[in-house]
């Protein structure tokens, strides 16, 4: 189920993560807002201070006959 959230930008071109979001993904101090641009869109994807993404639980959870880092491969794709 998507929500839509809205909060303003400020003179000073700043927003405030509503507390909504930060609640339910447990955002905090030094937690990391990464905003990715796709064509004519934004993506905010939060990264938590431990550095923990995730998806990092899935990495060894399934075997293969090499190892790799899907979060590594992923963050490659997405962010360039």
């Amino acid at each position: 189920m998507a929500v839509k959230i809205k909060t303003k930008v400020s003179s000073g071109f700043q927003t405030v993560l509503p507390a909504e979001i930060r609640e339910r993904f447990d955002v905090g101090p030094g937690d990391e807002v990464v905003w990715t641009v796709i064509g004519d869109e934004i993506l905010v994807r939060v990264r938590k201070k431990s550095g923990k993404d995730p998806l990092s639980k899935l990495i060894g959870a399934f075997p293969t006959k090499t190892k790799s880092d899907a979060t590594a491969e992923i963050d490659a794709v997405v962010y360039g």
